[in-house]
């Protein structure tokens, strides 16, 4: 949901994303067993939602969460929405049509591949089409931000009704290295989700310790704008290779060590690509265990640094003569982007997008005592802690990779989020307020 100053709801954005969704932050592979809970360590948790907002009207729908089936380190992940119909414009002919959102996802995480013993596959892909999207197509830094014309050259966002289609899979290799020497998948024990074998994990030598995994991900998505007639799709295909290195003790919610991460992704202009390009990122986190007050179960200061660069993008030519994507160009949602459920909290979706990248956070976590949802006994569903977070969020694109440039004119937010272990996946609420409104998002697992 976005809220700004000219309307109390102008925009909302529900999105479901699985633990591979997750990984800038560096997240490993292991087996989580809960020590209160005898036999099978199965769970799962169906959530059901409702909103309203005037970019996809009254919308229902419900999300899915299965922990430890068909192999106990698996999660399965499910989503659907419907909206209400309501009047949209075609650009064409300016006639007026009925519309409703809708839209589906499904994900299968951390599936270990019958041909290689520290192979793990994840699927995902989600398929939705949004009556009123806010799209940043010339998102800079400097982007003006006029919400009244449809005009794709003069302004942003662009708003059209259209199709956000994607498909990730995402094959990781567990290096036999530090913790995974011997044992492929560590076994975390939980007393109430947190942590109790890991006393002596977490932050020590790099790749001597900890979990590495290099990885490689073929992706394919398209966006699709009805309200452009000559150019009504951006498609983009390719493949991701990234190294990871996760040095915490526990990887869904870690209370001290660090991770890093690096990664470089590509599209080669084949099939029905819209042009090729390439993007360069790398991300760190760092994770510091405070001493507890008489009233909390855990006290954490989580720092994390990102940056982007897109070595292809020509900022001085355009694919068409006339056109607005320039030449190599990453796609909005690829690359240095800011803005969304991740980094840059307080802004739209992809909000800001250009050649190069920096952002930092800081995160300030604390796990109360208090938990209404402790008696498992009356519950469906375990709810194993609540954590309030306090958070300030910076961070800046520009044309070209120049620190005196990227670290002025930074955009800021700060904020408050209150989070959950539900089925022993992170589940959280947060609200974000910057210099162009405030925004609330719902998302599965920590933004780093």
């Amino acid at each position: 949901m976005k809220i700004t100053r000219s309307a109390l709801i102008k925009h909302f954005i529900f999105v479901i994303l699985v633990l591979s969704q997750q990984l800038t932050a560096g997240a490993g592979e292991y087996i989580s067993k809960d020590i209160k809970r005898s036999g099978s360590q199965k769970s799962w948790v169906v959530l059901p939602y409702i909103f309203s907002s005037d970019s996809m009207g009254l919308t229902a729908g419900a999300v899915g969460i299965f922990n430890g089936y068909i192999q106990p380190q698996m999660n399965i992940v499910a989503s659907t929405f419907v909206g209400e119909e309501f009047n949209v414009k075609v650009q064409a002919d300016q006639e007026i049509k009925q519309e409703r959102a809708a839209g589906a996802m499904i994900a299968v995480d951390s599936y270990q591949s019958f041909f290689s013993e520290r192979m793990f596959i994840t699927a995902m892909g989600a398929y939705g089409y949004y009556p009123n999207q806010r799209l940043y197509l010339d998102g800079s830094n400097d982007s003006k931000r006029n919400l009244e014309s449809n005009d794709p050259s003069s302004s942003t966002p662009f708003k059209s009704q259209g199709y956000n289609n994607w498909f990730d899979i995402d094959f990781r290799y567990v290096m036999p290295w530090g913790e995974s020497a011997d044992q492929i998948l560590p076994v975390i024990q939980l007393n109430r989700g947190i942590a109790v074998n890991r006393d002596e994990i977490g932050g020590r030598r790099p790749f001597s310790t900890g979990q590495t995994i290099f990885g490689s991900k073929l992706f394919y998505s398209k966006w699709s704008a009805e309200k452009l007639s000559e150019a009504p799709s951006i498609n983009t295909n390719g493949v991701r290779f990234y190294l990871e290195h996760n040095n915490t003790d526990y990887p869904s919610n870690p209370s001290r060590g660090y991770s890093f991460k690096g990664q470089f992704s590509a599209d080669v202009g084949i099939g029905n690509s819209t042009q090729s390009w390439n993007s360069l990122e790398f991300d760190y986190a760092h994770y510091i265990e405070l001493l507890n007050f008489s009233w909390t179960r855990q006290n954490v200061i989580a720092f994390n640094a990102w940056t982007a660069y897109s070595p292809s993008w020509k900022i001085d030519e355009t694919i068409n003569d006339d056109g607005i994507l320039e030449k190599h160009q990453t796609p909005m949602w690829e690359g240095a982007r800011l803005g969304g459920w991740n980094r840059m909290r307080a802004y739209d979706n992809n909000r800001f997008s250009d050649k190069a990248a920096v952002y930092t956070a800081l995160e300030y976590r604390i796990i109360p005592e208090f938990n209404p949802m402790q008696d498992q006994n009356w519950s469906p569903f375990a709810i194993d802690w609540f954590q309030t977070v306090l958070f300030v969020e910076a961070g800046r694109v520009a044309e070209s990779y120049d620190i005196s440039t990227l670290f002025s004119d930074m955009k800021y937010d700060v904020g408050f989020s209150l989070r959950a272990l539900a089925a022993k996946v992170p589940v959280r609420f947060e609200y974000a307020h910057g210099s162009e409104g405030s925004s609330m998002w719902v998302m599965l697992n920590q933004p780093f």
